[in-house]
């Protein structure tokens, strides 16, 4: 099977939803719950124009890609991107990063980046764990890093409500873009 413009993939390990964690944990199994949707897929078809991923790379895609859901009826649906069986297809601005040879590259105008820890000096009346809209650029592509000025390791502040959650091999992450970061600290 051949595509015309998307990839299609197989969510890794067969599943199209993950369960457990690494550590054994069950994360949740509420279908509502998008947190427990998997999102991560292999490669298996390219679209006919010029790409940078090649078959049997590791993708991390948007969390609807895999997501069953009830319709107005109470009926369970499978994904807007199924396919077949355990075929899907997936657009190019709905994939955040690949995995190749076990080197993560940022896929597209985004920045991965990790939490910073709240500084727990003196009496604090916040609980938060986090330093709101501040982290540190852990991926970023080279081709948008140079337009934005920002690289690996900088610590950074980024437009509210533009992070978007990942949990990669146990790391907390956010996937940011990289018009959106404002300021390196």
């Amino acid at each position: 099977m051949e595509s015309t413009f998307f990839y299609l993939i197989e969510p890794l390990d067969g599943s199209e939803r993950s369960y457990v964690n690494s550590s054994g944990l069950i994360m949740g199994t509420n279908l509502e719950d998008h947190k427990s949707t998997q999102r991560l897929a292999k490669v298996v078809g390219l679209p006919r124009y010029e790409s940078e991923l090649e078959i049997g790379d590791i993708i991390v895609v948007h969390h609807n890609t895999f997501r069953d859901y009830y319709d107005m009826k109470g009926r369970l649906k499978k994904s807007s991107n199924f396919v077949k069986d355990k075929l899907y297809f997936v657009e190019k601005e709905r994939i955040y990063m690949y995995i190749r040879d076990g080197i993560e590259k940022v896929f597209g105008p985004y920045a991965f980046v990790k939490p910073v820890n709240a500084d727990r000096e003196g009496f604090q009346f916040s609980t938060r764990v986090e330093k709101e809209l501040v982290g540190q650029v852990a991926l970023v592509d080279d081709r948008y890093s140079e337009d934005e000025s920002v690289v690996s390791g900088d610590v950074v502040t980024f437009c509210k409500d533009s992070e978007y959650e990942f949990v990669i091999n146990d790391e907390k992450f956010y996937r940011v873009p990289t018009r959106n970061i404002v300021a390196v600290l």
